[in-house]
Parts: C-alpha cells; structure tokens; sequence
C-alpha cells in the first residue's frame, strides 16, 4: 500500500478524510449519473486552509472538482449520460474566501458549474436549499468546531431536500471533553437533541457508541433515511479524533459507503503506522520494542471479535423461516450494527462451515470470500437457519 503523500504529513487525519471522501464519491455519482440529470456537489466549510497545497489537490475544493470532471466525461463516454454537474463552495473566513473565489475564477473546466458564497453557512441555508433546488445534492459539512453548525434543527432545511445525502463531521474529540463541562451542557444537548448522562463506569469505546448513537438518532428523526459512520483517529495515536456521519435514504448507498468506509479503516491502520514510525524517527528513539519488525504494517486487530460479533447478531436474526436477504436488508445489517461487509460475510461462511445456516437458493460452497450477494429483491437469495 503505498505511502502517506508528503503534503499531508502532519495532518494524516485529513488524508483518511479524503481518502473516503474520493472513493465514495466517485462511485456514487456513477451510480446516480444513470439516472440524473444534474448532480449537485455542496461543501459547506470549504477553506482553503493555509496548510494545503497551492494548486488544492490535497483539498476538498480540488478533490470533489477533478471527481465531478472525470465523472461526467466516463458517464458520457462509457454509459452514454450527460450529467451537468454543479457545486457549490461556502466559506465564512475572508482570506480563506478569497484564495477559492481565485481558484474557482481561474478553473476553465465547462462540466462543472462551480460558484461559492462568503459567509457562516447557518446564515445561508435558506439560500443553499432553494439553490439544491429538485436535484440531487450531496453535502459534505466538515467544520472546524461543533457547536450550532451541525445541529439537527439547524440542518432541518436541508435535511427535508427529497434527493439529499449528507458527510458530516462530528468532532467527537471536542464534544467528549464538553461533556464534563456545566458550561457546556446546553450546547451538549442542543446538538444530541437530549441530556445524556453516564455512570462513570463506560468504557472510552460504549461512551462513544452512546454519543454517535445518539447524535444519529437526532439527525435521524429528521432525516428520515439510514445513517452510517467512520471513525477518524488523531494522527500517530490510538485515540478518537472525529466521527464522519453518513446520511442516506438509499439501502444501495449505504452498502456502497460501508465498502469504502472499510477501505478507509485499513489505509487509516498503514497511515497510523507509518506517523507513529517518522513519530519514533525524528525523536532518534529506538522503535523495534514498540513495534517489533518495521517491515510489514501490524495486523489488524480486532478482526476475529468482529467476526464474531457478526456471527452472533445472524444467528439472533435468522430463523428456520427464509430470510430474503437483498439490499435493503444487508444496508439493514451495516446500519444496525456498524460492522463491515466483509465481517458479515466471513460470518456467513463460517456459519455455513459450521452446519448452523444454509443457502435456500444455491450451493454456495464454491463462493469462496462472498457467499452474500444480496441485490434487488428478484434477484436475491433467501437464507435460514439449519433444523436441530
């Protein structure tokens, strides 16, 4: 896998961003472009930010822009789509403004309608929502803090657009530590839409379930689709920095995301292993006792229990009755659990091993890494388990 590209050290976190931001896109508007006409890309926080890279290809102006490009030439020339794609860049700072009202005016691309709009997007919702119009509008809102930006009632506007979906950035580091702050706690709940209150008792793992379960849920109710979410660790350490919210009212596209959402968690393991690496080299500190051989990346942990977890949960879902398992169904597993494709189905291959669960429809002996394939419903396979 290859290494981290040098504009992002220092800010790894940024690069997983992008790095699900780029794969999720791109299949996501060749997936919609079939069947749209126009296309709307909104960036609610869009910098850009002094750190990044003149010509903004480390940015998300300049990632969604070349995305949005290369999407409407292969939907034209491989699908026969005309897809009019727009964006639409919001930023608040003036110089921040500025340097991408310049990098907009000099883009001489004629597939992408792109413009912007200077100031606090909360101000300009109104304005965005009727500029989303009827159309097809994915929303990535990434702000610096938490606190009035990502309110569900703030977001209600837009979160009613019939064809939306939405990435947002939870920033969990910032909210956990509000939690214990009196000074805090109405902006607490204005964003969890409820008091929560722990024992003292939670592990730093169920106190983040019960916060992002939370915060969905609140987003949810308004929403009214599927929620998913990633998580974002600070660089070089193994400790949550934020949450990115996934919102869709589709089943396909949340199985979509959920693929790339496990892309993005082993690229996340590479880059946090290469920044704890030049972390131990510019300290001249000795790194074999930390991480033994240096060679190869370390395994993934976790993967076992996640299996595990997963063979649990079908075992409680599936019964001697047929299960149909199509698309909405399986986008009913991610969302439910928060587990990946791959962990439900080396699931299912073990249960299938194990003689607990069988295949109603086909022999999936053969299928030797995915003995899922849920689809649309006429094409899909029914599932059960097996008789005592």
């Amino acid at each position: 896998m290859a290494a981290i590209p040098v504009e992002y050290h220092g800010r790894e976190q940024a690069y997983v961003k992008h790095i699900i931001l780029k794969t999720y896109l791109q299949r996501l508007f060749m997936i919609i472009g079939r069947n749209e006409t126009v296309i709307n890309y909104v960036d609610c926080f869009a910098g850009p930010w002094s750190e990044e890279s003149e010509d903004l290809r480390d940015t998300s102006i300049g990632i969604s822009l070349k995305l949005m490009k290369d999407c409407a030439k292969s939907l034209e020339e491989v699908h026969g789509c005309k897809v009019k794609f727009r964006a639409l860049y919001i930023e608040k700072n003036k110089e921040a403004f500025s340097k991408l009202k310049s990098f907009l005016d000099n883009d001489s691309s004629s597939c992408v309608a792109a413009d912007c709009i200077q100031g606090d997007y909360t101000t300009k919702i109104p304005e965005i929502a009727a500029w989303a119009s009827h159309n097809f509008t994915f929303f990535f809102i990434d702000p610096k803090g938490w606190r009035k930006v990502i309110n569900a009632p703030v977001l209600a506007p837009l979160l009613a657009l019939n064809k939306a979906e939405f990435l947002i950035n939870l920033m969990y580091d910032f909210i956990n530590r509000a939690m214990s702050m009196k000074a805090q706690q109405a902006n607490v709940e204005d964003l969890l839409g409820k008091p929560i209150s722990f024992s003292g008792k939670e592990s730093a793992t169920e106190r983040q379930r019960i916060i992002v379960a939370q915060y969905r849920q609140a987003i949810g109710s308004l929403y009214g689709g599927r929620s998913a979410h990633v998580t974002v660790e600070r660089p070089g350490m193994d400790r949550v920095l934020y949450f990115l919210i996934y919102l869709t009212r589709h089943p396909k596209g949340l199985i979509v995301f959920k693929e790339a959402a496990e892309q993005m968690h082993m690229i996340q393991r590479v880059s946090q292993f290469e920044t704890k690496l030049r972390n131990q080299s510019s300290k001249r500190a000795p790194i074999d006792d930390l991480f033994g051989t240096i060679e190869e990346p370390p395994e993934t942990t976790g993967a076992q229990d996640n299996r595990t977890l997963a063979k649990t949960y079908l075992l409680t879902k599936l019964s001697t009755s047929p299960m149909l398992i199509d698309n909405e169904c399986w986008a009913g597993f991610l969302e439910e659990t928060d587990l990946y494709p791959t962990d439900f189905q080396l699931a299912f291959k073990e249960l299938v091993k194990d003689g607990k669960i069988y295949n109603l429809d086909n022999d999936v002996k053969s299928r030797t890494k995915k003995p899922v394939r849920p689809n649309w419903p006429r094409a899909s396979e029914r599932w059960a388990l097996c008789a005592e």
